[in-house]
C-alpha cells in the first residue's frame, strides 16, 4: 500500500517527529511505501515528494506584528490552507494513495485536507499527539493553570481567557478554528483516531467522540537504535570517577514544570543537568543563580542526549500539563533509567509508582524533593526500577507490538 504520512514538519522537531520517524520505518519494514506530505523548511530531510510540500507563514512573526492585515492573513492560512489543498490535489492526481495517516496538521496543513481525502475515497487514520481537536490551546493549560472549560464545546473560553500565547488575536483564531471544524463535522470523516495513552482516549470520550473510533496503539520505537548505541558507548568507567547526576530532557516552558524541579533540588547536594531550550530558559537560569548543583546544557542532538541519559542516575519528568506518552520517558526507560514523574496525564501509564519509578503530585516541589532524594540515596533501588522500566516500555512500544495494533486498524479499513 501507499501510505500518505502527514505532519507539519519533516525534520526533527520533537516527540511528533520521533513517532513519524519510527512509524515510517515500521511501515516500510512491512512492505508499504511512504509518501510524505508536510511543509517547506530548510531543515527538512530530503524527500522525492518535497515539491508537493506546503508553503507556510511564520505565525510567531505575524503575532508579533499585530494588525488587521496580519490577522486576516493568519485566519486565511491557519484555518484553511489553500496551498495545502492545492498541493494535495496535485499529489493525489499523480500518485495513488491507499491510506492517509495524519499526525500534527493544525495551523500549517490544516484539517481542511480531511474532506478532500474523504471525497477521494481515501481512508483516514490520525495519531493524536495532543488535545488540539478538543482544546483550542491544545494542552488544557490556560495562563499556567490546568483548564477544561472548552471540553464542553464552549470554545469561546479560549478567546475570553487569552489561553493562546496570552494574545486575543491568537486565542480568538484558535476558538474560531475549533468551532469551524466541529460545526462542519469534519472530524467525523476520520475513520480511526490512534491514541498513544488511555488518558488521552478518555478525554476524547469525555468530549463526545465515539469510543469505537478511538484505538489505543501507544507509540512505537526502533529499540535497536538504542541497543546499538549502548553497545557502541559502554566503555567502562570506574565507579569512583563516574559523575552522579539526575537529568531533565525537554522544552523549557512553564507547562513542563522545570521550575518545580529547580525548587526541589536547589538547596540540596543533588546534581541536576537540564537539556533543552525554550521561552522560560532565562527565567529558569535566574532562579538557579548561585546554585552550583544545577547545570543548563542547552539544546543537544540525539547522540548527546542518549549519552547523557545513559550516564545519568535517573531522569525527572516534572510536567504540570497533561502529557500524552512522552518520548523522553520512553527513551529513558529503554536505557534502563527509572523516572520520577508527575502524577498527571499519561505519565502514570509509563511510570508505575514503586516499580518503574516514582510519582509525585504535579507542581509540589517538596513532594518531588522527597522522591528524588529517596532514589538519590538508594542506588540499588534505582537499578531494580531501571530493569523493570526497560521491560515495561519494551513490551509497550516495540515494533512487533505496535505493528499488531496498527495492522488491526488497517485490516478494518480494507
Amino acid at each position: 500500500m501507499k501510505i500518505l504520512l502527514v505532519n507539519w514538519s519533516w525534520y526533527p522537531s520533537g516527540g511528533d517527529w520521533t513517532y513519524i520517524e519510527n512509524v515510517q520505518k515500521l511501515y516500510e519494514a512491512n512492505g508499504h511505501e511512504i509518501v510524505p506530505f508536510s511543509t517547506q523548511n530548510k531543515k527538512n530531510i530530503p524527500s522525492a515528494y518535497s515539491g508537493y510540500f506546503v508553503n507556510t507563514y511564520d505565525f510567531k512573526e505575524l503575532n508579533k506584528r499585530k494588525n488587521l492585515s496580519n490577522g486576516i492573513k493568519a485566519l486565511r492560512t491557519s484555518v484553511i490552507s489553500k496551498d495545502a489543498l492545492n498541493k494535495l490535489d496535485l499529489l493525489l492526481s499523480e500518485h495513488e494513495i491507499d491510506i492517509a495517516h495524519l499526525n500534527n496538521i493544525h495551523h500549517y496543513i490544516t484539517p481542511a485536507i480531511i474532506e478532500k481525502l474523504h471525497n477521494r475515497g481515501i481512508k483516514i487514520i490520525w495519531t493524536l499527539h495532543d488535545f488540539k481537536i478538543i482544546c483550542p490551546e491544545n494542552s488544557f493549560i490556560s495562563n499556567g493553570e490546568l483548564c477544561e472549560k472548552c471540553i464542553t464545546g464552549n470554545f469561546y473560553n479560549c478567546a475570553i481567557n487569552l489561553c493562546k500565547k496570552k494574545s486575543f488575536l491568537a486565542s480568538s483564531l484558535a476558538s474560531f478554528e475549533a468551532y469551524y471544524y466541529h460545526k462542519k463535522n469534519t472530524y467525523a470523516l476520520v475513520d480511526y483516531f490512534l491514541c498513544p495513552s488511555s488518558f488521552l482516549l478518555n478525554k476524547f470520550v469525555q468530549f463526545g467522540f465515539k469510543p469505537s473510533s478511538l484505538q489505543i496503539t501507544h507509540s512505537c520505537y526502533d529499540i535497536k537504535v538504542i541497543d546499538d548505541f549502548i553497545i557502541e558507548n559502554q566503555a567502562p568507567v570506574e565507579s569512583g570517577l563516574r559523575e552522579r547526576y539526575i537529568l531533565y530532557i525537554g522544552r523549557l516552558e512553564q507547562i513542563k514544570g522545570v521550575q518545580t524541579l529547580i525548587d526541589a533540588v536547589k538547596d540540596t547536594n543533588i546534581k541536576l543537568k537540564i537539556i533543552g531550550s525554550g521561552a522560560e530558559e532565562e527565567e529558569l537560569k535566574k532562579m538557579s543563580y548561585g546554585h552550583n548543583n544545577i547545570e543548563f546544557l542547552g539544546f543537544k542532538n540525539k547522540p548527546d542526549v542518549f549519552k547523557l541519559t545513559m550516564e545519568s542516575l535517573f531522569v525527572v519528568c516534572p510536567s504540570i500539563c497533561y502529557e500524552n506518552l512522552p518520548f523522553s520517558v520512553i527513551e529513558s526507560f529503554l536505557f534502563s533509567k527509572p523516572v520520577v514523574g508527575s502524577e498527571i496525564g499519561g505519565i502514570p501509564e509509563l511510570v508505575i509508582d514503586g516499580k518503574t519509578g516514582l510519582l509525585f503530585e504535579a507542581g509540589n516541589a517538596a513532594h518531588l524533593c522527597e522522591k528524588i532524594s529517596y532514589l538519590w540515596n538508594n542506588e540499588n533501588i534505582v537499578i531494580n526500577f531501571g530493569k523493570a522500566a526497560r521491560e515495561h516500555v519494551y513490551n509497550m512500544v516495540n515494533f512487533n507490538t505496535h505493528w499488531n495494533k496498527l495492522q488491526d486498524v488497517l485490516l478494518k479499513l480494507s
